[in-house]
């Protein structure tokens, strides 16, 4: 009796098997749906990012400076220009910095003084500062403004120009005057060096012409800070 009942179990490895193949169907079945993790050791698998992505938690330290400082590079940061003057012209006149490029704007401001360009540089940094204002043929105008730009059509190469802002005098010298198309565009940028440019209205030409006065920086003339 006893020997019919132990013939009638299964073998220990047929019962062994089957309980691995249990065990391995049910993790394989849980892992589908997110139950059991992709890792047994104990430490996460570094995640994939999307074809085209990249995590920057993936990617290196990006400049030394934030090892050996801990503080990013500032940007120079400019000093605005208060006001603009040029003995070979009799010029002297207030600057106005609205922060805004919208024409009508732009437009009012010019009839406090000539205007510096919101996108143009700033005094003491790399770029193309431009400062923009009215010219008149009229011989008398109620605001004086509309007549400030008349003569730098008259500027010549070697002409000095001063512009002046934090108590420092930054000197100019002209390169180049020209009558040029209104849709001729300005170089803002820091590649060709620190610069000044001067434009108004060139009314004798044409309306769609205005007169261009370019010149380089060549130093610093006096200074109010100890």
């Amino acid at each position: 009796m006893d020997t019919q009942a132990q013939s009638n179990k299964p073998p220990k490895r047929v019962f062994l098997a089957a309980v691995v193949m249990i065990f391995f169907t049910t993790l394989s079945a849980a892992d589908s749906i997110g139950f059991v993790p992709s890792y047994i050791d104990g430490i996460p698998p570094q995640t994939e990012s999307p074809r085209g992505a990249v995590a920057l938690s993936d990617l290196p330290q990006l400049s030394e400076l934030y090892k050996t400082t801990g503080e990013s590079p500032a940007a120079p940061q400019g000093i605005l220009p208060e006001r603009i003057k040029s003995a070979a012209i009799g010029l002297d006149a207030v600057i106005q910095n609205p922060d805004t490029r919208d024409i009508d704007a732009l437009a009012l401001s010019i009839l406090k003084s000539p205007t510096r360009y919101v996108d143009s540089a700033k005094l003491g940094v790399p770029g193309n500062m431009l400062i923009f204002g009215h010219s008149s043929t009229y011989r008398v105008v109620r605001n004086p403004m509309y007549k400030v730009f008349n003569r730098i059509s008259e500027l010549k190469p070697g002409d000095s120009i001063s512009v002046e802002g934090g108590g420092v005098e930054y000197l100019y010298s002209v390169t180049s005057v020209r009558s040029v198309d209104v849709e001729t565009v300005i170089d803002l940028s820091a590649a060709q060096g620190t610069k000044l440019t001067l434009t108004t209205c060139d009314i004798l030409t044409g309306k769609s012409a205005r007169f261009v006065v370019e010149a380089d920086f060549v130093g610093i003339a006096s200074t109010d800070i100890l």
